[in-house]
């Protein structure tokens, strides 16, 4: 359950920091990358012996984000600053 509210909090953010910054797609994968880098921190510490469901969540945020924004830009800039934090 923990997982599939990270998934909505985390495209719920996507859209607030995408209309606070006006589309400015290199603030906003920065922000959102580093928040998925520490979320993502958060659910392998929570459960080490299991890291998939961590993974598959991030994997479909991913996934949506890209479909959304159609930008393989975005996507990968949020990708690194997700390895980041």
């Amino acid at each position: 359950m923990d997982h599939v509210i990270a998934i909505g909090l985390g495209l719920a953010l996507r859209a607030v920091i995408d209309n606070l910054t006006d589309s400015e797609y290199r603030l906003t994968s920065t922000l959102v990358g580093l928040w998925e880098g520490f979320v993502l921190s958060h659910f392998l510490h929570k459960n080490p012996r299991n890291p998939n469901d961590a993974y598959l969540s991030l994997a479909t945020r991913f996934v949506i984000d890209f479909l959304l924004m159609n930008s393989p830009v975005r996507s990968a800039l949020t990708g690194a600053w997700t390895l980041v934090g």
